[in-house]
């Protein structure tokens, strides 16, 4: 079979080595899959491909062809369409605006409004985006829409003039239900011609949907092997050169007291009202799909969101009469001791252009000290080093500016940022998405030992693996309703996934 990108002795180095002598083939009308540990080189790897770096060495060629594009738009005029996991949309822009904004369509010198949202409007029935959000502002979508919107506006280079297809992480925002439709879409683009690179954390959905796997390590290809040859475990062996070992825990968990506790809880966003409790030492799982709500509860619990309703109260936090606070703000949370990680990191989570010193003791600079002792760089570096040898966050020191650490170890930092403050109630949405194998196992271990110290913590997660692998009970949300609450040891993926489609068959049925 002929190749359609052949990869030879690629070499890429910043501050160190970053790709060693990489050699890569993906063959015409295949889907390859490429997967490695956050930080083993698979961002830069596909920056060159898309013009975006430069290569200090090494070969690449396109359909048998020498391939040295110098910019994004020289790869995308070759023929190769990226759509990345930092996303490259404009947030002032419309979808429509978005989608086909290298390739605007023009009638008599003026954008030809008629053609644009027509082309648009085929893209999102594609990916599976309503119409109405054909003139919406991307800043008013939801993180699994941008993705969808990413997609679209790589999909907008037509078939015939599409070599390669480069997807970063492509289902880290979607659904099961979003990311199988994904999943058709390039098999029938495969089908058709088009080559695709299909990079992920998701080991379970590369080996389903690609035809072969790489696995990059330290910058370095260490396997490429048939899919239908592989497992996951084996991927993981080879990425961290370990055993794989589970940690779930297959009975209920004795947990302690309620320490949240959230009563008849709406707002616009969460027309529905919610109650629930959450208990020291117990992990809950929020589950449904895109969409569904999850989202939405975790930041009203935190004290976001219009027309907020209902109450949501911190118990044990004092003696006699103030042992419960009423939480009815942001501020009020941090105050208390509540932590929040929201599910997009690069606009929700961490400060741009600031250092991961900073990130990692924002929340907690009042204890540094007072007046200007609070803002001492020694004093924030000093409490940064414990925390990034404690969680081992691969970086070149608390200086670093977080913008330069992988995925995975910009979560890791937010993660230290209340690990830092002492949180005794975590709030997160998707903590391990876009994470890597082995920094997902860390992460889960950190979660429960936080358990086990008496933290509570309620966790949204589109992985439906990972609620049931480290919850003690999952909450189900279907069509921002709160339709079931599962235990340990009473739930299977068909009980949670009925419940999450619940609220949609019956309105479908109405």
């Amino acid at each position: 079979m002929s190749s359609c990108l052949e990869v030879a002795g690629l070499e890429k180095s910043f501050a160190g080595p970053i790709l060693r002598g990489v050699k890569l083939q993906i063959k015409a009308k295949t889907i390859h899959g490429l997967v490695g540990e956050n930080g083993a080189g698979k961002s830069t790897f596909i920056n060159i491909v898309s013009g975006l770096l430069d290569p200090d060495g090494g070969s690449v060629k396109l359909n048998g062809r020498s391939f040295k594009p110098r910019s994004r738009r020289e790869s995308l005029n070759q023929g190769v369409a990226l759509a990345s996991q930092e996303l490259s949309l404009i947030d002032n822009l419309s979808v429509a605006e978005n989608i086909f904004l290298s390739a605007l369509p023009t009638k008599n010198c003026r954008i030809d409004i008629a053609e644009l949202r027509h082309n648009a409007k085929e893209l999102l029935d594609l990916v599976g985006l309503e119409e109405h959000l054909l003139e919406v502002p991307v800043a008013n979508l939801s993180l699994a829409e941008k993705q969808l919107v990413e997609l679209a506006k790589a999909l907008s280079l037509p078939i015939d003039q599409t070599s390669l297809l480069i997807l970063d992480e492509p289902t880290a925002a979607l659904s099961s239900f979003q990311a199988e439709r994904l999943h058709n879409i390039l098999l029938d683009w495969a089908h058709q011609g088009v080559s695709i690179l299909y990079v992920s954390h998701r080991l379970e959905d590369v080996l389903s949907v690609c035809d072969e796997v790489s696995v990059l390590h330290d910058g370095e290809i260490k396997l490429t092997s048939a899919a239908s040859h592989l497992t996951s475990n084996r991927l993981i062996e080879v990425m961290t050169g370990k055993e794989p070992q589970r940690q779930g825990e297959d009975r209920p968990r004795a947990y302690g007291d309620a320490r949240l506790r959230v009563e008849d809880l709406s707002s616009r966003d969460l027309p529905h009202s919610v109650s629930l409790e959450c208990h020291s030492g117990e992990i809950l799982g929020v589950a449904g799909l895109s969409g569904s709500g999850r989202s939405e509860l975790l930041h009203a619990i935190y004290g976001f969101g219009l027309e907020r309703k209902g109450s949501v109260i911190l118990c044990g936090v004092g003696q006699g009469a103030k042992s419960q606070v009423e939480i009815n703000s942001p501020s009020e949370a941090v105050k208390n001791g509540i932590g929040l990680i929201a599910e997009d990191r690069k606009s929700q989570g961490i400060f741009a252009s600031q250092t991961l010193s900073m990130n990692v003791t924002v929340a907690g600079l009042g204890k540094l000290g007072k007046g200007l002792n609070a803002l001492l760089p020694d004093r924030e570096k000093q409490r940064t080093m414990h925390l990034i040898s404690s969680l081992k966050i691969k970086c070149l020191g608390p200086s670093q500016d977080i913008d330069r650490l992988s995925g995975g170890n910009q979560q890791k930092a937010l993660l230290a940022r209340w690990l830092e403050v002492g949180a005794s109630v975590w709030l997160l949405d998707e903590p391990t998405r876009g994470v890597d194998a082995e920094s997902k196992l860390a992460i889960y271990r950190l979660l429960r030992e936080l358990r086990d110290r008496g933290v509570a913590l309620i966790i949204v997660s589109s992985e439906m693996d990972e609620l049931t692998d480290v919850c003690d009970r999952i909450l189900v949300m279907s069509n921002k309703k709160h339709v079931d609450t599962f235990t340990r040891g009473h739930w299977s993926k068909t009980l949670l996934l009925e419940a999450a489609f619940s609220e949609y068959k019956t309105k479908e049925l109405a």
